[in-house]
């Protein structure tokens, strides 16, 4: 399923899936009429994938190659107008369910919330964690399987991205290079930016992130972990975009 969150978003369909049998497309001309059609091509992009009244759908991306637009029979950019479902049904009560799998990728943007960091040792302080709830909006290429049913489709993935959000660093006595400079704790604001990798089910996941802090504001320059690396554990999202 496409999405406002999401760039060059396509299905891989493969011949050597639908020769094999593992994968069964149906195509259904204007008038609900089964065409019987074949991939020539090694692989085609496809896009939004929904279910509709219990049938996968989808259609073919334009395909840049013209080879077989001449062959009869095969998938191409001559095909007519009309509808590409995925076989998954059930031919009786007792039968078990069919499942498909079809490959996808994506540029996709999301939101990930990291509570909980590990930071490394600085200045004589040593490996430490810290708990606080910091959002951050993450870009980046998610790649998956889409397991279809009869019922549902649902997509496993993970997302290797970027992020950047905001943040707060905390001086105290024991947090600085220069102690003297500091009269009164305080909390800077900051922001954190990074690499973050996701394993997700549809819309949600989990992330793993290695991250900077970078504070902002008076005596930001002698806390001892200004601009130095964590690692986190938290949650992500794709907002809407996997259903």
């Amino acid at each position: 399923m496409r999405a406002q969150n999401a760039q060059h978003f396509y299905y891989i369909i493969k011949k050597s899936a639908v020769e094999s049998g593992k994968l069964k497309i149906i195509f259904k001309d204007e008038n609900s009429i089964v065409r019987p059609l074949r991939m020539c091509y090694p692989k085609l992009k496809a896009e939004d994938l929904t279910m509709q009244n219990g049938i996968p759908v989808f259609h073919f991306e334009k395909i840049k190659s013209s080879e077989y637009d001449s062959v009869p029979g095969c998938i191409s950019n001559t095909t007519p107008s009309g509808r590409f479902e995925i076989d998954v049904s059930k031919k009786k009560v007792g039968d078990e369910n069919i499942i498909a799998k079809i490959p996808f990728h994506a540029f996709t943007w999301g939101v990930s919330v990291i509570p909980y960091r590990i930071r490394f040792p600085q200045n004589n302080i040593p490996l430490s964690s810290e708990t606080k709830i910091d959002f951050s909006f993450m870009y980046g290429f998610t790649t998956g399987t889409a397991k279809i049913n009869h019922e549902r489709i649902t997509h496993f993935y993970f997302t290797t991205s970027a992020f950047v959000g905001a943040t707060s660093a905390s001086l105290k006595t024991e947090t600085v290079t220069n102690p003297q400079l500091l009269s009164i704790d305080q909390n800077n604001v900051a922001f954190a930016y990074g690499l973050n990798l996701m394993a997700g089910r549809n819309n949600f996941g989990v992330s793993f992130s290695l991250g900077f802090d970078v504070a902002l504001g008076k005596n930001s320059s002698i806390w001892i972990y200004q601009n130095k690396p964590w690692i986190g554990i938290g949650f992500s999202s794709n907002l809407g975009l996997l259903k």
